[in-house]
């Protein structure tokens, strides 16, 4: 079977993650606002965060190592914005031999980077990274399963006949405050409870 899963808020806290980047503003003396204003300047949804801080530092002739450095930190130390049961789920997907792909939505240098410092990346066969919506893909997708947060990619999905759609509904997710209101799409709030549903209902 192959297994498609989101990555920010599915399997990566990117709630803390981001938190971390507002540290790094208001080490800086910028306030929250002064990323979202560079954000709302670009084209909204594809944003790269690094190529931001650049944009920030000219703005407010601050040097760009102020920004860069502690960014670089950051990634370093990225593997603990994995979520707890993410490991485990991956690993126990691969012991019962799926096909298993990260599928990421954003812009993919800003992705990339996230992906490559968590080091999810050897539980996985592939990393598909697409600035597409998931659902316009070349995929087979009544073939796949998949598990997101995103109620406008689960929607997405569901209307493209995949063969079975989860969703994740973190803590703290950024999605986790949306009616999604479809029936067929289970809802869980953790990768462990959607393991032993699976287990529950022969899919290993």
């Amino acid at each position: 079977m192959n297994f498609y899963l989101d990555f920010d808020y599915t399997l990566f806290n990117t709630y803390e993650f981001r938190n971390e980047l507002y540290k790094i503003l208001e080490s800086n003396n910028c306030n929250r606002d002064a990323l979202k204003l560079t954000i709302e300047e670009g084209n909204h949804k594809l944003i790269n965060i690094r190529e931001k801080f650049k944009e920030l530092s000219k703005r407010k002739n601050i040097p760009i190592e102020n920004f860069i450095k502690p960014l670089e930190e950051l990634y370093n130390n990225c593997e603990k914005y994995i979520y707890d049961d993410s490991i485990e789920f991956l690993k126990y997907l691969k012991q019962q031999n799926h096909k298993l792909y990260i599928l990421t939505w954003g812009e993919k240098e800003y992705q990339k980077e996230k992906v490559k410092a968590s080091k999810l990346e050897k539980y996985v066969d592939e990393v598909i990274y697409t600035e597409k919506l998931k659902y316009n893909l070349e995929i087979q997708y009544k073939e796949g399963i998949f598990i997101d947060d995103s109620v406008r990619d689960l929607k997405g999905l569901h209307a493209k006949k995949a063969k079975n759609v989860f969703r994740i509904k973190r803590v703290n997710g950024k999605n986790s405050h949306k009616e999604l209101n479809i029936e067929e799409i289970k809802e869980f709030t953790s990768l462990k409870e959607l393991k032993e549903y699976l287990i529950r209902i022969g899919i290993n």
